[in-house]
C-alpha cells in the first residue's frame, strides 16, 4: 500500500473517538474529542491503530531519516484526540528507539525533541521521560551523517592526541573501537577484529579507545588482543581516564563495546556496529569499486524494464534525483557514488533520446556537478575522467547546430528507392542521417524501419552511412567523423531541417 493512502487511513483512524470513560464516568454530549480526567484508550482502538502504525513504519523502512522524521510529525500532528496523539507518539518513538536499523536513532531523537521535550505530548511517566532525555543526550552528537565529535585524549605513550580535530581528516576510513579490559564481549570482538583486519585486505585507521582507568590492564589488553598483523592498518591506542573529553556523552558510550566507522571526510558512516556488520561496511568502503558490473547492469535492466527501450528523459531524471535524495540526503556518499556511477555506465552504452538526455543530466548534476563526492583515485579515473569523455561526446552535433562539413560516401534513400551517393553532411536538407555498422541488430531494425517509412512517405529522405565501410575505404574521413559526431553507440540517427539545422539526435525511426 502506498504511503499517501496510509496517510488517509491513519488520519481517519487518528481522528475517531478513541477513549472509554473510567467506571462511573460519563462523557458530556458534544465533547467526543475531549477525554475525561480518568479516560483511557479503548483497547480495540490501540490494537487497530498500533497495527496500522507498525505496518506503515515497515513500508517506509528504507527511506532516509529525514523522510521518517517528517512522516512521524505528520502522523502525530494528525491526531485530534490527546490520548490518541500520546499513543501514536509513544508507539513511534518506541519503535525507532528500539530499531535495529542503523540511523533510526535520529528519528527517535527528533520525536523526543519535537514532541516530548517541549511538552506537546507527555510520556507515560517521569521515568520514561528521563530515560528518553538520557538517550537523546547520549546519542545526538554521534548520529549517522554527522561529523565525528573531536576528542582530546592521550595515546598509550602519554602524549596528547586530538582525534577527529576539525579539518584534520584522513585519506583512510577509521574504525573507532571503544572497549574495556573487564568486558568479555570486548575481548571476543577484539579477537574477531584482529582476524578480520589482519589479512592485509583492508587499508584503514584502527583507533582502539580504552574506557577503563588501569594503565597496566590497558597495556596487557592491547598486547594480547589488539596485535593486528597488517602493515596497511594504522593502529592507535587512546584513553581518557578522567573523562575530560566527554567521550561517553559525545559517542553514547554507556557500555562497551561500541564500534563506529568514520568515513574519509570525518563523517560517521556506521554506529552501534557489531563486528560482522562492520566487515560488510568495510567491504563497501575500503575495496575499490568496479563500476558497471554485470550485476549492476542487470539491476538497472530490471529497473527500467517497464519504460521500454528508450525511457522518457523525465523518468531518467527522476531516478537520478531519487538516488541522490535517498543517499546524499543521509550523507551516505559511498552508496550514492556506487549507484550513480553504475547508472552512468549503464546509460552510456544505451541508445535513444531519453537515455542520452538523462545521461547528460546525470553527468552535469551529480557527477561533474558534485566534485566533492568524487575524491579518491578510483573516482578520478573511473568516474570523473569517463564523465568528461561522455560529456564531450554528448556535446557533439548540438540541436540547432549543423552537421560537420565532411564529405561521406553513403546511400541516399528517397521515394522508396536507394542509390549510392556522396554528400557533405552540412549540405544535407530535410534528411534523416543514419550511421550504422554491419552485424548490429539494432542498426538492422532501424534500417528496416527506414525502408518502411520511405515506401509509405514519398517526402521522406534518408542518408545512410556505413561507418565500417568508411573506415575501410577512407580512414581519415572516418576519424574526422569520430571527432565530430558521437559514434560511440550505433546506430546514431540525427535529423536536419530544410535549413540544415539539427532538429533531433539519438532518435529512433521505429517509434
Amino acid at each position: 500500500m502506498k504511503p499517501a493512502l496510509f496517510h488517509i487511513l491513519c488520519a481517519v483512524c487518528l481522528a475517531m473517538p478513541a477513549f472509554a470513560p473510567a467506571s462511573g464516568a460519563e462523557t458530556a454530549p458534544g465533547r467526543v474529542n475531549q477525554a475525561p480526567a480518568a479516560a483511557v484508550l479503548d483497547t480495540s482502538v490501540t490494537g487497530a491503530l498500533g497495527r496500522k502504525l507498525d505496518e506503515y513504519v515497515s513500508i517506509i523502512e528504507t527511506e532516509p531519516a529525514e523522510i521518517k522524521c517528517g512522516e512521524a510529525d505528520f502522523l502525530i500532528e494528525s491526531c485530534t484526540d490527546s490520548l490518541v496523539r500520546q499513543f501514536t507518539a509513544i508507539r513511534l518513538y518506541s519503535h525507532y528507539v528500539a530499531s535495529s536499523l542503523m540511523g533510526d536513532e535520529t528519528v527517535a531523537i527528533h520525536i523526543f525533541d519535537e514532541w516530548f521535550a517541549p511538552g506537546k505530548v507527555k510520556m507515560q511517566n517521569d521515568l520514561d521521560f528521563m530515560n528518553a532525555r538520557i538517550f537523546a543526550e547520549f546519542n545526538r552528537q554521534s548520529l549517522i551523517g554527522m561529523k565525528a565529535p573531536a576528542l582530546e585524549v592521550e595515546d598509550i605513550g602519554g602524549h596528547r592526541a586530538g582525534l577527529f580535530d576539525s579539518g584534520l581528516y584522513s585519506d583512510r576510513v577509521t574504525v573507532l573501537f571503544f572497549y574495556d579490559s573487564e568486558c568479555p564481549t570486548c575481548k571476543m570482538d577484539a579477537v574477531m577484529l584482529r582476524n578480520i583486519l589482519g589479512g592485509g585486505k583492508y587499508r584503514l585507521n584502527f583507533n582502539a579507545f580504552y574506557t577503563g582507568r588501569s594503565k597496566e590492564k590497558w597495556q596487557a589488553f592491547t598486547e594480547e588482543y589488539i596485535n593486528i598483523d597488517n602493515p596497511e592498518v594504522r593502529i592507535g591506542h587512546f584513553w581518557d581516564p578522567e573523562v575530560k573529553s566527554d567521550f561517553q556523552r559525545k559517542y553514547g558510550v554507556l557500555q562497551t563495546p561500541r564500534i563506529f566507522l568514520i568515513s574519509r571526510d570525518g563523517t560517521i558512516a556506521g554506529r552501534r556496529l557489531d563486528v560482522i556488520s562492520l566487515k560488510r561496511m568495510l567491504d563497501l568502503y575500503c575495496k575499490p569499486y568496479s563500476y558497471g558490473s554485470e550485476e549492476s547492469s542487470a539491476f538497472y535492466d530490471r529497473l527500467f524494464s517497464d519504460y521500454g527501450p528508450d525511457p522518457d528523459c523525465g523518468k531518467v531524471k527522476e531516478l537520478c534525483d531519487s538516488i541522490a535524495h535517498k543517499t546524499l540526503g543521509s550523507r551516505d556518499t559511498v552508496i550514492f557514488k556506487q549507484m550513480t556511477g553504475d547508472l552512468m555506465y549503464w546509460l552510456a552504452v544505451r541508445r535513444g533520446e531519453g537515455v542520452k538526455c538523462g545521461l547528460d543530466y546525470l553527468i552535469k548534476e551529480y557527477v561533474l556537478g558534485k566534485p566533492e563526492a568524487w575524491t579518491d583515485g578510483n573516482d578520478s579515473l573511473k568516474i570523473l575522467s569517463y564523465a568528461k569523455v561522455l560529456e564531450d561526446l554528448l556535446g557533439k552535433t548540438e540541436i540547432g547546430g549543423r552537421l560537420p562539413a565532411i564529405r561521406v560516401e553513403g546511400t541516399l534513400k528517397v521515394r522508396g528507392k536507394a542509390k549510392p551517393a556522396a554528400a557533405s553532411l552540412d549540405r544535407l536538407r530535410n534528411t534523416v542521417v543514419i550511421f550504422h555498422s554491419e552485424g548490429c541488430s539494432f542498426c538492422e531494425a532501424e534500417l528496416e524501419a527506414a525502408d518502411s517509412v520511405a515506401m509509405a512517405d514519398r517526402r521522406a529522405r534518408f542518408f545512410i552511412v556505413d561507418v565500417d565501410a568508411v573506415l575501410d575505404s577512407d580512414p581519415d574521413t572516418a576519424y574526422g567523423l569520430f571527432d565530430a559526431v558521437d559514434l560511440s553507440v550505433l546506430p546514431y540517427i540525427t535529423a536536419v531541417d530544410r535549413k540544415g539545422r539539427i532538429t533531433g539526435k539519438y532518435i529512433s525511426i521505429r517509434k
